[in-house]
């Protein structure tokens, strides 16, 4: 081992030259370095290779570097894919919803209650002061009215029941489902805020929501009324106390 150290202490501490000769043999001039000295030079002649190449366009002629061209396209493929995954959770989160209020409609009413009603024109308010600007059209599954509103306005309970569903949509912002005694749901959907929960008992009047507009499908502000029994779509118009 001490032979071995000496002997690379000999190589580091000797002097070595570099010749610069012509090619007749007309001797030009001459480096003489220690072992040391050379080796520093060669570092930071590698040193310097490694910059020019890792910092100048001469780092595309390394065979398998990637290209700045290269290097844009797996940027952009990543966010594509990054956007590719949110409209999938979104789209996982849109069956989720369709899926717990398809539950709800089709749930039994409570017990106690009867499951056919006699449902009377104009037997429930109107959940918020506004003009209908677009009514139930089941050809176009639009299985609800809209009702015209402002931003924060006050949505009410149609008349008194328990809330049965409340929770957000990426397709129609936070949606409010209500039970009422004679078996009806009635559900408000594109609010901007939630003020019952699950549970909840509601009476006719009380503030449930505030109106927003919010969500994929809403293409304005308003408040979106769906009024279902046994699983059947009814005309909210034709239980709601509205007049033109």
């Amino acid at each position: 081992m001490k032979s071995l150290l000496r002997r690379l202490y000999l190589l580091l501490v000797q002097e070595y030259r570099l010749l610069f000769i012509q090619e007749r043999g007309t001797f030009q001039f001459q480096l003489r370095l220690a072992g040391w000295g050379w080796l520093g030079f060669l570092l930071v002649l590698g040193g310097l290779v490694w910059l020019i190449f890792a910092f100048t366009p001469l780092r595309y002629t390394v065979p398998g570097y990637p290209t700045s061209r290269f290097r844009y396209l797996y940027a952009t493929l990543l966010e594509r894919v990054r956007l590719l995954e949110q409209k999938v959770s979104q789209h996982l989160a849109l069956v989720e919803e369709l899926r717990k209020l398809q539950g709800v409609m089709r749930s039994e009413p409570s017990q106690g209650f009867p499951l056919f009603p006699t449902l009377q024109s104009g037997q429930y308010i109107l959940p918020t002061d506004g003009r209908v600007s677009r009514p139930m059209e089941p050809a176009k599954e639009h299985w609800g009215i809209d009702i015209t509103c402002a931003p924060g306005d006050p949505v009410l309970a149609i008349a008194e029941g328990t809330v049965i569903f409340a929770e957000y949509s990426y397709q129609t912002g936070y949606v409010i489902a209500i039970q009422h005694p004679n078996g009806l749901i009635s559900i408000y959907k594109h609010n901007s805020r939630l003020l019952r929960r699950v549970g909840e008992k509601v009476k006719v009047g009380d503030v449930i929501t505030l109106a927003g507009g919010l969500g994929m499908a809403a293409s304005g502000p308003h408040l979106h009324v769906e009024t279902w029994l046994g699983g059947i779509p009814l005309d909210p118009l034709k239980l709601l106390s509205y007049r033109e």
